[in-house]
């Protein structure tokens, strides 16, 4: 079976340019000879984790986005999250998508653990913040266990970063994109084999 990298951006807004610099990031990994797989957090609509580590407490269209995550998280092998920068830090959304991951503390294996993860910020201005969005989902990605690829991109003034097609206008965003995606399926190919999934 091939191994699965899963994009999951915390934009909700169409063409954002999280969305576009994931798109770019999976490219890099589907270049490395992985599958990838993009989860869309707007199409998803995902209710608000209420902390209760069960699904009873969700309507049947909340259980069923619920459960789409959790299996594609499971079927994963490694993952790419791209946050803008919203107040300093990650997304609302992104963080609701992965608080939901406790859900996975039971499985056999646990959470992210076995699983590698690659980190991009994107943020509207210059002012340097996206750091803080990559430490917050760095931090968030090692308490669910997961192996963090060593690239880790962050975009500062998005809005001017990309052109009409969608393509980082910098060469060295688009090669470190690409290398971030590589190196997290490169790493989820020998993770997938160590902990034989």
């Amino acid at each position: 079976m091939s191994t699965l990298v899963l994009g999951l951006g915390g934009s909700l807004r169409p063409g954002s340019a999280a969305s576009l610099a994931l798109g770019v990031a999976l490219e890099g990994a589907r270049q490395a000879g992985v599958q990838t797989r993009l989860l869309d957090l707007a199409e998803l609509n995902l209710p608000m984790f209420d902390g209760t580590y069960t699904l009873d407490g969700y309507t049947t269209e909340g259980r069923k986005a619920i459960l789409t995550l959790l299996d594609a998280i499971r079927e994963a092998r490694g993952l790419i999250l791209a946050s803008p920068t919203y107040h300093n830090t990650i997304s609302g959304s992104l963080k609701n998508a992965l608080d939901f991951l406790e859900l996975l503390k039971d499985d056999p294996i646990p959470r992210l653990e076995g699983k590698v993860v690659g980190l991009v910020s994107v943020q509207g201005g210059i002012s340097g913040t996206g750091n803080n969005t990559i430490t917050t989902m760095l931090l968030a990605a090692r308490a669910l266990r997961a192996w963090v690829a060593p690239t880790m991109v962050s975009i500062p003034d998005s809005r001017a970063a990309f052109n009409e097609q969608g393509l980082p206008h910098q060469a060295s965003i688009t090669t470190r994109l690409r290398l971030l995606g590589a190196e997290v399926a490169r790493a989820s190919n020998m993770f997938a084999e160590y902990w034989q999934y």
